[in-house]
């Protein structure tokens, strides 16, 4: 068993196991999803929004004194360093992979991207309502329903560029199933 800064990472046998990177708009469930979906493969869990903040301290934080081109370019190198490692299931921000150089980063290591949907009322019911912008700095807006709408729309196409399976419809459980029915 291996440590990428704090997370496990579990070795599958001899041959390179397949990595899992879950994509998708934020509370999509790519985190929750990314636990369970680890502990029934067996293999190592990353968040990388966590990593980051780990690394580098709070996202809204780099946001605010670094901008998001600095943010996307932490992602960028992470995905670099991460597509590297086998076994994995790889949660990541909801924007990393709309980078369509990341998204090849991923697939070109043989990894299996899956993009997690939901529609826009559950988003923003999981987001916290009008309260969203404390803790998600691309929502810090007069009305983040209608950023999120936004958000969705101008990420979709990108999103579409993989497997989708929607999280707003299926419990945890059948989406766990879906996601190793692609594998």
């Amino acid at each position: 068993m291996t440590t990428v800064s704090g997370h496990e990472q579990r070795r599958g046998g001899e041959s390179r196991s397949r990595s899992v990177v879950l994509t998708g708009f934020m509370a999509t469930g790519k985190s929750t999803v990314g636990r369970q979906l680890a502990a029934r493969l067996r293999y190592g869990f990353v968040d990388t929004d966590r990593l980051i903040e780990e690394r580098f301290g709070s996202i809204p934080e780099i946001f605010r004194t670094q901008g998001e081109e600095r943010f996307r370019a932490i992602e960028r190198e992470l995905a670099s360093e991460l597509a590297a490692l086998p076994a994995l299931v790889i949660a990541t921000g909801g924007g990393m992979l709309v980078d369509s150089a990341v998204a090849d980063v991923f697939i070109g290591a043989g990894s299996l991207v899956v993009s997690l949907v939901a529609d826009v009322d559950t988003i923003y019911q999981r987001v916290g309502g009008e309260r969203a912008g404390e803790r998600r700095p691309m929502l810090a807006v007069a009305n983040p329903r209608q950023r999120i709408a936004e958000l969705v729309g101008e990420r979709e196409s990108a999103y579409a560029r993989f497997p989708q399976v929607r999280t707003d419809t299926n419990s945890s459980a059948r989406i766990v199933d879906e996601i190793v029915a692609l594998m």
